[in-house]
């Protein structure tokens, strides 16, 4: 076993102090699928970092050094929380209005069912991707491993996410999640119906 595989990989919710500023700059420039809407990466930066939610967030490091993070949102509250002022104040009254309606949509829909935690995001810094570098699950599988224990103490079932890239789907399928399913009629069949082309999965957390 290589040095580097042997590195252990360690999770944790954010503290004040130098790597929690990192990870909430690096997420700040986040929703880049949004770019057309939001703008490109500094903008989009503007917009978020003055009222992202730390509380939101795990850490991934190894070694001391930030290999990825995660966030999270349980009902309404997510990771980001511009109002309209803070879109007024980056794009102008007609172009901010109309984004604000745009992204509160999206918001509404980007959410976890009763007794479920939604994954938001989840990124591993390049340097530390590869499950085989950092066994038994990388760092990605460690961050949701952290995020399903996290989810389970505060009393839910399971974790849910929409996933569009296949190594992403191929990570969630790893730490168990499977294909979501849902009534007719119902909220979670309108979540799905409204997806897209990502495709809705849930790690469950019991049984």
């Amino acid at each position: 076993m290589s040095a580097a595989a042997a590195m252990r990989v360690e999770v944790a919710p954010l503290t004040p102090g130098p790597l929690a500023e990192r990870v909430l700059d690096l997420a700040a420039t986040g929703r880049a699928g949004l770019s057309a809407l939001l703008g490109d990466a500094a903008q989009r930066q503007a917009l978020f970092r003055p009222r992202i939610r730390p509380e939101c967030f795990l850490a991934a490091t190894v070694e001391g050094e930030l290999a990825g993070y995660l966030s999270l949102k349980l009902g309404g509250r997510g990771p980001f929380a511009p109002g309209f002022a803070d879109f007024r104040r980056c794009y102008g009254w007609r172009r901010g209005l109309h984004a604000f309606l745009v992204f509160s949509a999206i918001e509404a829909r980007s959410r976890a069912l009763p007794g479920g935690a939604y994954v938001y995001g989840i990124d591993v810094l390049e340097p530390f991707r590869g499950r085989a570098r950092f066994p038994p699950h990388g760092v990605g599988g460690a961050l949701l491993l952290a995020a399903s224990a996290w989810a389970a103490a505060r009393g839910l079932d399971r974790l849910e996410a929409e996933v569009r890239a296949p190594a992403s789907a191929a990570l969630f399928r790893r730490m168990g999640a499977r294909p979501m399913t849902a009534r007719p009629f119902s909220l979670g069949r309108l979540l799905m119906a409204t997806a897209g082309d990502y495709e809705r999965l849930c790690i469950p957390l019991r049984g």
